[in-house]
């Protein structure tokens, strides 16, 4: 068998940074889970716990791919979008995991940072996508054919940007 070297495949690197997508997510949601939820409030945790966990994984995949693996070709628009969306989750679970007390989301400093830093990325993110996909001819918009899981992964969160949005007012409620 051949040693893929193209990163279209997830790797044992890759899996790591999920990994740790997943504590991030933990982090930011530990306060909620102490606290008495209906099913329907597990369920949406669920949900929110997921989706941070995956967006809050990109700056650790692009890390490993870009000095650990030195994928040829690698980063695509998509990944760099990942990590975009990725780096507040990283950030503000740091400044979580620090302030002193039981509700950190009432910090300023934690609330501050992730509304600021996640209102910043989205917008950022809204423009390169505009700018990529929207005002150009279609044929050049379809050129994504043959490129890593990471780059779908990561243009699939910049087209959801909204939902960071949503992920960021669960958290800070």
């Amino acid at each position: 068998m051949e040693r893929s070297d193209q990163g279209r495949d997830i790797n044992v690197l890759d899996g790591v940074a999920l990994v740790m997508g997943s504590a991030i997510a933990s982090v930011h949601m530990l306060r909620v889970i102490r606290s008495g939820l209906s099913p329907a409030g597990w369920i949406m945790i669920w949900l929110t716990f997921s989706c941070v966990a995956l967006t809050a994984a990109g700056p650790f995949i692009f890390l490993a791919r870009r000095y650990l693996r030195r994928l040829p070709g690698y980063p695509k628009v998509g990944d760099w979008l990942w990590t975009l969306l990725g780096v507040p989750w990283v950030i503000t679970a740091i400044i979580e995991s620090v302030a002193p007390g039981e509700e950190p989301c009432h910090s300023p400093p934690f609330a501050t940072t992730l509304t600021i830093s996640l209102a910043l990325s989205c917008l950022i993110v809204l423009v390169v996508a505009w700018g990529t996909w929207v005002m150009v001819p279609p044929e050049q918009a379809a050129r994504i054919e043959g490129a890593p899981w990471t780059n779908r992964v990561g243009l699939i969160l910049a087209i959801a940007w909204p939902i960071q949005c949503g992920l960021g007012m669960v958290v800070l409620s």
